[in-house]
């Protein structure tokens, strides 16, 4: 692959195979309230593939505005950070066990610096969507009284004792914000924007 595509042409494939596998999510969430492990697996090979055969140029990755491939290991330790972010989210209940693996697939599309500042991307626009829906619903002391159950539970040292993702008002198909996380932040890497924490 890295023979034959220029970095522009990769980046443009990988938008593609982006698109596609955002709107399969996005999709699934939406009408079976959840994410297919299958969808998973196949974004982490791709993600993997176009890392390590891409063209490397300079290894600036997929999103930036000078697309280089990144290899395969700094891929594959994008992922773990993608992982690694979410996995308390869903220890205390707060977020499904697909939206982790989701945010672990698109760490290794787009690498270690880039996964940190799209989850922050995600939860932002997620916060908004569920304060949006939460108005809308008009669940606000509902949602209110299970965030001090929480807290509480936390602050003591325990697990939740309620189940947010099913005690809650309407259970927000958190792929949304995902898909409008990568849109956003994508959008201002390509506009020559600079990762806003960079390590």
């Amino acid at each position: 692959m890295g023979m034959h595509l220029n970095p522009l042409t990769w980046q443009l494939w990988g938008y593609v195979v982006l698109a596609w596998l955002m709107c399969m999510v996005v999709l699934s969430d939406l009408l079976e309230h959840r994410i297919p492990n299958a969808y998973i697996s196949i974004a982490l090979l791709l993600g993997l593939a176009l890392n390590t055969f891409g063209p490397a140029n300079g290894h600036e990755g997929l999103l930036a505005y000078f697309p280089g491939a990144l290899g395969f290991w700094p891929a594959l330790w994008g992922g773990l950070i993608g992982l690694l972010l979410f996995l308390p989210l869903y220890f205390v209940k707060a977020m499904g066990a697909g939206d982790v693996k989701l945010m672990m697939a698109l760490g290794v599309f787009v690498g270690p610096g880039d996964a940190l500042n799209l989850a922050l991307c995600v939860l932002i626009i997620g916060g908004a969507l569920s304060l949006v829906r939460m108005l809308a619903s008009g669940t606000t002391a509902l949602v209110v009284h299970n965030l001090k159950g929480m807290w509480t539970d936390v602050s003591h040292g325990q697990a939740p004792t309620f189940n947010p993702l099913s005690q809650s008002a309407e259970r927000m198909p958190y792929a949304l914000a995902f898909a409008c996380g990568l849109l956003a932040y994508g959008w201002w890497r390509q506009m020559g924007g600079l990762p806003f924490i960079r390590f």
